[in-house]
């Protein structure tokens, strides 16, 4: 974990362009002196602990859509379902401020499984959300997204095995950064493989976070395709979970399928390539 936060400190992240003045200064004010040092603090802080690990194997199933509505503007909804874990619906409305960066804001519901007592629960979340997206090409093939995710989480309140109708908030951080390149010549277009490489670190903090500061790490590697006007990637995941426990720890083990679906509800259709894939 020490070598990979030391390789995300090498990564110039966020370089959109050497005459884009917003950009470099996104690149250097918040990316470099923000995320960095905090992706390093977290490292160091967690994994130095001696901890109590648990294993499991999963398999998360996603289907990610896009609409297009405007040259500006685009809706967002995800489906993902991971069975005896999770269920998420999430909704939400991108406005593109550069060909290399949008911003999304939206709602999302969620299932999410929990044992209390020895009963086994299905609490209710409730997640209004926001993100920032930049990418940029590192070479013809290669070519980086950036994703900064914040939750507002309000998650339903149990006890002695039962679901209470309370719901307590917290807030998480979510930082991505994600690798993804053709097999087969220098776009994804039909038919094209592509293979995925990514790495995201979610953060808890709030009155109401006491051990689990760090919330757990997701580094994925997927092989997908795209045809037509969908895309579809298999591949594994691996989830380090802090519980809210002190110092316990959950090793999971995930096969992962998603598809991705663009739909465009202009009047003129145009085909639009850079919403054929997305991030979960």
């Amino acid at each position: 974990m020490l070598q990979f936060c030391e390789m995300i400190l090498n990564i110039p992240c966020l370089q959109l362009g050497k005459n884009n003045k917003f950009a470099s200064n996104l690149n250097k004010q918040f990316f470099l002196k923000l995320l960095l040092p905090l992706l390093l603090l977290i490292c160091l802080t967690t994994f130095a602990q001696e901890k109590e690990i648990t294993s499991n194997e999963q398999f998360w199933m996603g289907y990610l859509t896009s609409g297009k509505l405007s040259e500006k503007y685009s809706l967002w909804n995800d489906f993902h379902y991971v069975p005896n874990s999770f269920f998420v619906a999430r909704t939400g409305l991108t406005r593109y401020f550069h060909k290399n960066l949008n911003l999304t804001a939206g709602y999302a519901y969620l299932n999410i499984h929990t044992l209390s007592e020895g009963v086994k629960l299905k609490r209710k979340e409730h997640r209004p959300w926001m993100q920032m997206v930049a990418s940029h090409k590192i070479s013809d093939r290669l070519k980086m997204i950036n994703r900064i995710r914040y939750d507002m989480r309000f998650r339903q309140d149990f006890a002695n095995g039962e679901l209470l109708n309370s719901f307590t908030f917290n807030h998480r951080l979510r930082m991505l950064i994600s690798m993804r390149f053709p097999l087969v010549g220098k776009e994804i277009i039909g038919g094209t493989p592509f293979i995925n490489i990514t790495n995201e670190i979610l953060v808890n903090f709030g009155e109401h976070v006491e051990n689990n500061y760090f919330d757990q790490n997701r580094t994925w590697l997927t092989f997908g395709t795209r045809l037509d006007n969908f895309s579809i990637q298999a591949g594994y995941m691996h989830r380090f979970i802090q519980l809210p426990q002190d110092q316990r720890f959950v090793r999971s083990h995930n096969l992962v399928l998603w598809v991705s679906h663009n739909f465009d509800f202009r009047k003129k259709n145009k085909a639009n390539k850079k919403l054929f894939y997305r991030q979960p």
